[in-house]
C-alpha cells in the first residue's frame, strides 16, 4: 500500500507538504511489475510518468536498424520520461525491467496539473533533469574517447558508486542483474568484446563475479583505468 511517508522520500517530490503529498496520493496509481517486463515501449504516447518504488529498470533506446542502447539504469525513487510527458509527445525510449518491482504512475493530466498548481515539483524537475544531462554529457565522453576496457571500467565504477552495497572481502557489490550483452550494449560494444573485457578485467584483479553479480575490490582503481580509444 502506498503511503505519503514514501512519497516523500522520492526527490521530485521533496518539499510537498502533508496535505499536498495526501492528495497526490489519491492521483497515483500502484502497479506490480515482473521481470523482463515493458512499462512503456518507444514510440508509444507518453501518458504516464513512472516512479520506480522497488526494484530496477533499464531504460533502452532502439536506433532504426533494430541495435539497442541502454540509455540509464533506474532504481528506488527515481522518475522516468518525465521530460516526454512534459511535452505530451511519445516515449523517447523503451523502459523494461531488470528485477520484479513495484512503482507508481501519475496520468499526463494530472502530472501537468500538478506541474501548475505546486512549483515546488517544477523545481525538483528542472534540478533532476539537470544532473540527467550532466550524467549524459560525461558518458557521451567516455564513448567518444575512451577504448572498449576504459568503457566499461568507467560504467562498473559508476554502477558501484550509485548503486554498489559493501560486501564481502571481494569488495562493493554492484547486483542489478545486468546481462553481459546489457554491459555490451551501455559500452557501445558487441557481446564478444564485451566478455573478453570482463575476463581480462578480472584477470587484472579489477573486478570478479558470479552470475550476474559483480564483486568491485576497489571502485577508484576501476575509474581511474585509462585506456584511450
Amino acid at each position: 500500500m502506498m503511503t505519503s511517508s514514501r512519497l516523500q522520500r522520492i526527490s521530485l517530490f521533496e518539499g510537498l507538504s502533508e496535505v499536498q503529498l495526501l492528495r497526490l496520493e489519491e492521483l497515483c496509481v500502484e502497479e506490480k511489475f515482473a521481470k523482463n517486463q515493458y512499462l512503456f515501449r518507444q514510440g508509444e504516447p507518453s501518458d504516464w510518468l513512472y516512479i520506480i518504488l522497488k526494484g530496477r529498470v533499464k531504460l533502452v533506446r532502439h536506433a532504426p536498424n533494430g541495435a539497442a542502447t541502454i540509455i540509464e539504469i533506474y532504481s528506488i525513487g527515481d522518475e522516468l520520461n518525465a521530460a516526454a510527458l512534459v511535452e505530451g509527445k511519445t516515449y523517447s525510449a523503451s523502459a523494461k525491467t531488470l528485477t520484479d518491482g513495484i512503482a507508481i504512475k501519475l496520468s499526463h493530466a494530472h502530472f501537468k496539473k500538478m506541474l501548475s498548481e505546486w512549483s515546488i515539483v517544477g523545481s525538483n524537475m528542472m534540478r533532476e533533469l539537470g544532473q540527467r544531462y550532466r550524467e549524459m554529457v560525461e558518458n557521451l565522453s567516455t564513448l567518444a574517447v575512451y577504448s572498449v576496457e576504459g568503457r566499461l571500467c568507467k560504467v562498473m565504477a559508476s554502477l558501484a558508486r550509485r548503486y554498489g552495497i559493501i560486501g564481502d572481502c571481494r569488495g562493493v557489490i554492484v547486483d542489478l542483474g545486468l546481462t553481459r550483452q546489457d554491459l555490451a550494449d551501455i559500452s557501445g560494444t558487441t557481446l564478444e568484446t564485451a566478455i573478453r573485457t570482463l575476463n581480462r578485467l578480472r584477470t587484472n584483479g579489477l573486478l570478479s563475479w558470479e552470475g550476474k553479480r559483480f564483486f568491485i575490490p576497489d571502485v577508484k582503481a576501476l575509474d581511474a583505468v585509462v585506456c584511450p580509444g
